[in-house]
Order: structure tokens, then sequence, then C-alpha cells
């Protein structure tokens, strides 16, 4: 009996401890659940109060957003507004002599083998009024094909007036002319600086693709905008048609869409100021216009007309720089590993290179952003330049590379 009643309390007392641990066991998995639970309801009350954050910011950030999309369409508008006025449409007509070879025997028996005779030409472009007077700037390309035509120039303004058109004067190199016309209230564009153009900014070009075509033949309709980038500075081209040779230099290159009839129309910025002429594009095996266009810089356009103010013509540009090209050895003695670079021989005193600061001896490796490494290259470069533009020009001297800006000179006649 003692036995029995001895494993019966010892039995009673595993089973109170059993009770006791379960106890606290099932208590710790509460209190652990519980905290888990909290810490859940927690982070998706701070989910919702960070989502509802997010949306409130979104809420306030949207108007600002679209506000200053509609401040920028705006800017653009305004600035097409101010200067589509501006951009005319030019017709060149007129007749040029040929000479007809006969292959009938017959008709050379009569007329000798050959007859002259007359073709009719016509070319059609844009331009844009710079003053008030009439004073008009397009491409030289527009108006001067053909070099042995009897040429007559129409303007066409965006409102419909229709006048005779003078030429001034025309620079084939440069691919620019200077046209006038004679009329009242006319409209004109203010000048930009290129110089202050950047990569990455809008661009807006003004012209008169196709020319009257696209309104069946009808005149005074407005010109075709496009909207684009300037793509990259300072692109060099020289082009060579019916033996006239043509100096592209410090281009503005833009994805503004240029077509056929655009040459001599404006390039804009958002203010509405000309930065560039419309000239040429770049095209692939023929294939049109594939967003690469290329502007003449309205700093080089102004150049021109300033130089045509003071003398009647641009000049000839004069630097005073003698250069020759450089040896393995003269490389080795300025430690120069690249195949870049050609020597400066002699610095004429008192010209644009002496008051530049060039001195015998430095080697010149970069023109204007492009790499020189023969004589050849460097007097590519100054080809169709006009006097009064600056060219930066990389030089080692010393062992040290350095930047120079150099002026271009007229050369005196």
């Amino acid at each position: 009996m003692s036995m029995m009643r001895n494993n019966s309390e010892y039995g009673a007392g595993i089973s109170g401890r059993i009770k006791f641990f379960a106890f606290i066991f099932l208590t710790i998995m509460a209190v652990t659940v519980a905290v888990k639970y909290l810490k859940v309801a927690s982070t998706g009350e701070n989910a919702r109060e960070n989502d509802s954050q997010k949306a409130a910011q979104a809420v306030a950030i949207s108007p600002i957003t679209l506000e200053r999309l509609h401040e920028y369409e705006q800017a653009v508008i305004s600035a097409t507004q101010k200067a589509l006025p501006a951009v005319v449409s030019i017709l060149a007509y007129g007749t040029r002599d040929v000479v007809y070879h006969f292959r009938n025997p017959l008709m050379e028996m009569l007329y000798g083998g050959r007859v002259g005779g007359q073709q009719s030409i016509s070319a059609m472009g844009s331009g844009v009024l710079i003053d008030p007077d009439g004073t008009i700037i397009t491409n030289d390309h527009v108006i001067g094909l053909r070099r042995d035509a009897r040429v007559k120039l129409q303007v066409t303004l965006p409102d419909g007036r229709v006048f005779d058109a003078s030429l001034i004067k025309s620079f084939q190199s440069q691919d620019i002319a200077i046209l006038s016309i004679e009329g009242e209230n006319l409209p004109h564009i203010e000048f930009g600086s290129s110089a202050d153009v950047m990569q990455g900014q809008t661009a807006i070009a003004i012209g008169n693709p196709f020319g009257n075509i696209l309104t069946e033949g009808f005149s005074g309709n407005e010109p075709t905008v496009t909207r684009g980038v300037i793509s990259a500075l300072k692109r060099s081209m020289t082009y060579n048609n019916e033996g006239i040779i043509r100096y592209y230099r410090n281009m503005l290159q833009t994805d503004a869409s240029i077509n056929e009839g655009n040459s001599g129309g404006a390039l804009i910025d958002i203010e509405g100021r000309l930065i560039g002429i419309n000239t040429a594009i770049y095209t692939a095996g023929g294939a049109g216009s594939i967003g690469i266009g290329f502007a003449i810089p309205s700093d080089r356009v102004k150049l021109i007309l300033e130089s045509m103010e003071k003398y009647g013509d641009i000049g000839i540009p004069y630097v005073g720089l003698g250069v020759e090209e450089m040896t393995k050895s003269m490389r080795d003695a300025v430690n120069l590993k690249t195949r870049d670079g050609i020597i400066v021989a002699s610095v004429k005193p008192e010209s644009p290179a002496d008051e530049s600061g060039f001195k015998r001896g430095d080697v010149i490796t970069v023109i204007n952003g492009l790499h020189v490494t023969t004589v050849e290259d460097a007097q590519s470069m100054f080809r169709g330049a006009v006097p009064g533009e600056v060219y930066v020009l990389t030089v080692l001297r010393d062992g040290e590379f350095r930047e120079i800006e150099l002026k271009l000179g007229a050369q005196e006649k």
C-alpha cells in the first residue's frame, strides 16, 4: 500500500511538471506569434503609409511636371512663331546655253554635226530675312547650281507676298549667298551666337521642303517646322560638285529633319534666335534624309556679313604660322608617343599666331577637336575659313599639353 501510494505521488508530480512546462511553452509560442503578428501588422501599416506618402508625392509632383512640360512646349511654339514669318521660299529659274550633237548623217551634213540651243533650269530652296531692309541669307547652291546660267530669283514670304530678288554676293567655298528684296514691313530674325550652342539643346529647323509642291502649287503657305536637338558640334567636311569645292567647317549637326528645299532655311534655338543656316544632310546610299543634318553656324555668317560691310568681300584668312612634318627623332626628343603632331618651324612677328602666343618648336596635335598628323591635315582645316573665326589648337610645349585660341586674320591684298 505504501509503495503504491509513493508511485502515485511520484506520477502525480511528473504530471504536474509536464503541465507546467507545457504551459510555459504554449505561453512562449503565443507571445512569439503575437510579436510576429504585430511586426507584420506594423510593417504593413508602414508600407501602406509609405504607399500613401508616395501617392501623395506623385499627386504633388505630377502637376508641376505637366506644368513644366507645357512651359517647354509653349517656349517651342513661341520661338517658332517668332522666327517663322522671316523664313522665305526661293525660286531660281532661267536658261543656259547647251550644244546638241547629231548622230543623223543628214543633220550632220546640214548643221555640221551640232547646233546650239537653250535649256530651261530651275532650283528651289529657302532663305532667312535677317534685317528689315530686306537682306536674305541662303546657300550658294540654292541659287548657283549652274554658273553659266542666266538666272532670275523670286522670293515668296509666308504671308503670300512675292518679290523679285537681286544677288548681292555669293561665296562658293563657304556655300553662302546674300540676296536683297525691296518691300515694306518686312519681318526678320534675330541672330543668336552659335558659340553658345551646346550639345543636346533643343534645335528647331524651319524651311520649305519641296517648295510649293505640298500646297498644290499655291504660294504663301507657312514653312515646315521640325524639332530635334544639337547632335554634335564642329563637324567638318569637303564637298566637290561639278568642279565647285565647298568647305564646310565647324558645322552644327542636328537630328531635326532637313529635306530637299530646306537648304538656306533657319535653325533656331528655343528663344527663336538664328543659330545656323540649314545646309546639308547625310544620306546612306541615296536613301534621302536619315535624321542627320548640318547647318552653317550663325557666327560664321555674321563674320561674312561684317567683312562684306567693311571690305565688300570676306578676304583670305591669314595665320602667320610655318609648320613642318615631324621626324622620328623629333618625336623622341619631345617624348611624343603617338603619330599625331606637326612642328611649328616659324612664327611671323605681329601675326595672329604671334599674338596668340605660338612659339617655334611647339607641336600642334589637335585642331578644333580633330587630330592632325601631317601638314596637309592642318592646311585642310583652314581651307574655306573666314577671317575672324577662332580656332582652338592643342599644343605640346615643354612636355605639357595646352590649348591655344587662334583668331584668324585677313591677308593684305
